[in-house]
């Protein structure tokens, strides 16, 4: 099976955006591994389980969540995206916007699904 594109991935990335941001969670639990990592830039730590159980039951709400710059590379069965985006999250102790730096990883096969990320406040971010 051939590597996905870098358009492709991106594309992947893109709509995993915007069904955050539109809690399409059925859309957001399809892109997600099973065996997904996620690092928030506050550094909690989740598994896809705790991930969506966040986002059904409203402790999280991705209001925004905009790339701003990318770059991908891919090895050994994997894409690395590098990129900033901006982000605001609706949460219980108020809402947050920031700029954040990430690394995301996607697991090329069977299909390419979001392993792991893990994200940083940008500096000079809100």
């Amino acid at each position: 099976m051939a590597e996905p594109s870098e358009k492709e991935i991106l594309a992947l990335e893109d709509c995993r955006f915007r069904a955050m941001t539109s809690n399409d969670l059925g859309t957001v639990e399809r892109l997600l591994a099973d065996d997904l990592r996620f690092v928030h830039s506050n550094g909690v730590v989740e598994d896809k389980a705790e991930f969506l159980r966040k986002l059904r039951a409203g402790e999280r709400q991705y209001r925004l969540y905009q790339a701003i710059r990318r770059e991908t590379r891919q090895e050994g069965g994997f894409t690395f995206v590098f990129g900033e985006a901006d982000a605001e999250i609706a949460r219980a102790g108020g809402n947050v916007r920031t700029r954040m730096t990430y690394t995301a990883i996607y697991r090329n096969s069977p299909e390419p699904r979001l392993f792991a990320w893990h994200s940083v406040k940008s500096p000079g971010g809100q």
